[in-house]
Formats: C-alpha cells, structure tokens, sequence
C-alpha cells in the first residue's frame, strides 16, 4: 500500500475510533441519566423532564456513528448457516456482492437523511418536549453515518475483491478472510 493509502487508512481508522468513542461516551451519559431518574421518581418523587428526551436523542447518535466502526471491526451479529457452507473463493465473491448491495442500501439511507436533514434546517422544524430543540441536528448522524457506512462497505468489498484478483489463497474455515463484512 502507498504513503497516501496508509495515511488514509489512518485517519480512516482514527475518524471512525473517535466516533466510537463519542457514541460510548452518550451510552454512559444515557446510562447515567436513566439511572438519575429513576432514582429521582421512585425515591424522591421527583422525575425529571428531560432524561427520555436525551435518551431518544442520543439514541440516533450513538446507532449512526457507532454503526461504521462496529461494521469495520466485524462486530455486527451476522447469519452465517448459508455462506459457511460456501467454498472459500466463492464466499469471498459473496462477500463483494453483500457489501455492494449493502453500500447500495446506505446510499438510500443517505440520500433520505440528507433530504430530511436539509428539509428540516430550511423549515426550521423543532422538537417541542422537554426541550425546544432543532429537528435538523438530531437527525443529522443518519446522513453522516449513512455517508461513513457507504464508505465502509465500498472499503470492504475492495478489499475482497483484491483477494481474489490477486489470487491469495483463502483459507477454508469461515470466519473473517481478509475482509468478511458477511
């Protein structure tokens, strides 16, 4: 790989490491502030009017830029019955077709979430509940993890594609290959 393709990957990785980050910090900040209100409502008397509103909010955080990282490092749930049983060049073939049409899929994504986003800044739209809030920025991580999610799977299935133009030799057990975004 060039200077240019390693530095690329590297901010790459970095990029989607930060997200992941971001994401794991609203998942201890949901936690928390669920666990401030149930303890404001059933011991004080006392719940609170914004804990569910955060939640529903960071919720969309967390699944749209957690969601590139989680596909980049393979830890999404996969259904393997089907592909285990495939020979291990064609696997890799499935594995190209599966990432395109999954890229394909994410450009829909995208393009909605774009349309949305951009729909809901021109209007103006806002959340009426505990808090005022703008539509357009809770809404904005499903363009932008759309956007990294095509990204990611363009990514992979080059990298699948490579291993059988090159023609490196595939080992026959399933599991992760060079890049199996199975």
């Amino acid at each position: 790989m060039s200077q240019l393709g390693q530095t690329l990957e590297r901010a790459w990785d970095s990029l989607l490491n930060g997200l992941a980050c971001f994401a794991g910090l609203l998942v201890v900040t949901v936690t928390l502030s669920v666990l401030y209100e149930v303890v404001a409502r059933y011991f004080f008397n006392s719940p609170t009017i914004w804990a569910v509103d955060l939640t529903e909010y960071s919720l969309v955080y967390i699944t749209f830029l957690g969601s590139p990282w989680v596909l980049r490092d393979h830890a999404h749930t996969r259904v393997e019955v089907l592909v285990e049983r495939l020979r291990p060049r064609v696997r890799v073939g499935v594995a190209v077709v599966v990432s395109l049409v999954a890229a394909t899929g994410a450009v829909v994504m995208a393009w909605e979430g774009a349309w949305e986003t951009w729909e809901s800044y021109l209007g103006g739209h806002a959340e009426l509940k505990a808090w005022r809030v703008y539509r357009w920025p809770l809404i904005l991580p499903i363009f932008i993890g759309s956007v990294l999610l095509v990204i990611e799977f363009l990514r992979q299935a080059w990298q699948s594609f490579g291993v059988l133009r090159r023609g490196e030799p595939i080992p026959d057990e399933p599991g992760p290959v060079a890049v199996d975004p199975l």
